[in-house]
């Protein structure tokens, strides 16, 4: 973790926002520095603070790493949302890889597709999503959530491959190899052995491991390890 940002992610609060929701994180820049947002399987709804006044910025999946530059003082807290969760007026189809830009309205509003919202803090952005999704703003795909509770297995499957493609603009095939580098990162950071996160995870070996976590997220097994595992 960089010392000149300090981080603070939550899960959401109730079962009924959890269904949308993956986490919920603040950032804050003590200083100039530059953060990484890595591929995850999520997409966010950002909500930045700096020295041009608030952002409100939708931004898709990624399959690549794209740097975040902060300065001293610049502060932000995301929502970031499950894959099979995606906003019909604005699905994934069309936001991979790409951000959009919400107006504000007001000082203490802001317009998602033309609906006026409350601005949200860190501590109660389950509130605003559920809005979201009482206004039809937010919509959760059933096939794509069956194959993210199944492991997405059948991942040739034609329908789930045009389902994947409009909610979340990414294959299937894609997001299967983001998740499983995510969650290697994860096991990894809490220690374990890259030939145990490898056999663990279903990849052919370390090499492979190694060479997914390069390509996706940018990193090796020993830079996401703590120091002395």
């Amino acid at each position: 973790m960089q010392p000149d940002i300090r981080r603070e992610t939550r899960e959401a609060d109730s079962p009924s926002a959890a269904r949308f929701i993956a986490r919920i994180e603040q950032v804050e820049y003590r200083a100039a520095a530059v953060d990484a947002a890595r591929p995850d399987g999520t997409w966010d709804l950002v909500f930045r603070e700096g020295r041009d006044g608030l952002m409100v910025l939708q931004t898709g999946q990624t399959d690549r790493v794209v740097p975040l530059v902060g300065d001293a003082g610049d502060r932000y807290f995301n929502i970031a949302f499950r894959p099979e969760v995606y906003m019909p007026r604005r699905p994934g189809a069309g936001m991979a890889n790409h951000g959009h830009v919400h107006p504000l309205a007001g000082a203490l509003d802001c317009l998602i597709d033309g609906e006026r919202l409350a601005l949200p803090t860190f501590d109660n952005a389950e509130q605003f999503v559920l809005a979201l999704a009482r206004r039809g703003l937010l919509e959760v795909d059933r096939l794509v959530h069956r194959a993210a509770q199944g492991g997405w297995q059948g991942v040739d499957d034609r329908s789930l491959q045009r389902h994947s493609a409009h909610v979340t603009g990414l294959s299937p095939k894609k997001l299967q190899q983001i998740l499983r580098a995510d969650a290697a990162a994860v096991l990894l950071r809490q220690g374990l052995r890259p030939a145990d996160v490898a056999a663990e995870l279903g990849f052919t070996d370390q090499a492979h491991l190694t060479h997914s976590l390069r390509r996706l997220l940018g990193l090796t097994p020993g830079q996401l390890r703590p120091a002395g595992a």
